[in-house]
This record gives C-alpha cells, sequence and structure tokens, in this order.
C-alpha cells in the first residue's frame, strides 16, 4: 500500500525490505511446482530436431492453472484481481502438466498430451 504524504521530504522504495516470491502465505496463493519453484518458463518449440530433451526444457510451465502467454499468473492476474479469494480453487494444483502425470524436468519426452 503507498500513502502520499504532501509535506514530506523522504523517497519510498516499494521494494525495500524483501524479494517477490510468488506466494501469498496469509491465503496458501503460491506456486505449487517442486521443480520450477515459482520461476515461470515458456515452452521451448525452437530447434528441437526430433533428438532428447527434457520435460521442462519443452513444456515449461504449460498447463499449469497459473499458465499464462508471457508471466506467471500469479505474478499478474492474480495481483491485478486484487489478491481474489477465488484463486484459492487452485491450491495444490499449480504445477506443469507434465509434473501432475510424474514426469521429472530432465525425463527425455515421450508424452506429447500436454
Amino acid at each position: 500500500m503507498i500513502i502520499a504524504y504532501q509535506d514530506t521530504a523522504e523517497g519510498v522504495y516499494l521494494a525495500s525490505g524483501g524479494a517477490a516470491d510468488n506466494s501469498d502465505t496469509a491465503n496458501n496463493i503460491k506456486c505449487d511446482s517442486q521443480y520450477m519453484n515459482g520461476n515461470w518458463q515458456a515452452p521451448d518449440y525452437s530447434g528441437w530436431n526430433g533428438g532428447t530433451r527434457g520435460y521442462r526444457q519443452q513444456f515449461g510451465c504449460l498447463g499449469c492453472p497459473a499458465y499464462t502467454a508471457t508471466a506467471c499468473g500469479l505474478e499478474t492476474h492474480y495481483v491485478d484481481s486484487g489478491y481474489a479469494g477465488s484463486y484459492n480453487t487452485d491450491n495444490g494444483n499449480r504445477k506443469p502438466s507434465w509434473e501432475k502425470k510424474g514426469y521429472g524436468p530432465d525425463d527425455t519426452v515421450t508424452d506429447w498430451a500436454m
């Protein structure tokens, strides 16, 4: 929250005291992926030539309920919504589809249905 006081001469540091960790601990709103750890990653479809590639590199965060094309929805949509309580419905499920299916980040992609 920012409060403006007209008669002060002090600077404001909006991020002072801590860093964003992609979680709202009061509402249990967080990234649930043990591999992505709140670090959004887009799918990488470039340069694949039929060789071996891991699920994290190929699909990134695809399939996560918080996935958007350009960032994690927990850092964009959730914040823009004013931290809407409706985001609680996804608790425990905010992880890529490959992780939900039990694949590891470096397992060779064999399942393309993400």
